[in-house]
């Protein structure tokens, strides 16, 4: 898909180097959120996890797939648009896009998960 659209240099790698940094950075987040998701995990079942600590894993996690569908947007150009047409898939991706701009208000909006952690877990003062 982004192949497609961004193109393959001579070693077949995207070539746009600015979205393969993106894509790099978003890569060792993801592995990063996946640690966490296991350290909170540990910490639960030995009844040591901060009660506020499923803000900071809902505001991680709904940035994370805002990004993950923004980089696949970018990769698609144009292309990841479109709604209607075979290569489209009927415009899931676009979809699934938009959907992704949900996940930062359901659950609690991103303003209120900061607000909980910076008030619950790092003890700063509330506005």
């Amino acid at each position: 898909f982004a192949a497609r659209s961004v193109g393959l240099d001579a070693s077949s790698q995207l070539d746009d180097p600015f979205l393969r940094a993106d894509v790099a950075r978003f890569e060792v987040d993801e592995a990063a959120f996946r640690l966490l998701l296991e350290r909170s995990g540990d910490l639960a079942r030995r009844g040591k996890v901060h009660p506020a600590f499923s803000s900071v894993l809902k505001y991680y996690g709904a940035e994370l797939n805002k990004r993950r569908y923004e980089l696949l947007m970018a990769a698609g150009g144009a292309e990841a648009l479109e709604w209607e047409g075979e290569r489209s898939r009927d415009g899931e991706l676009a979809r699934l896009w938009l959907r992704s701009k949900a996940n930062s208000i359901e659950g609690g909006t991103a303003e209120v998960q900061l607000n909980v952690i910076a008030k619950r877990i790092l003890g700063l003062p509330g506005a």
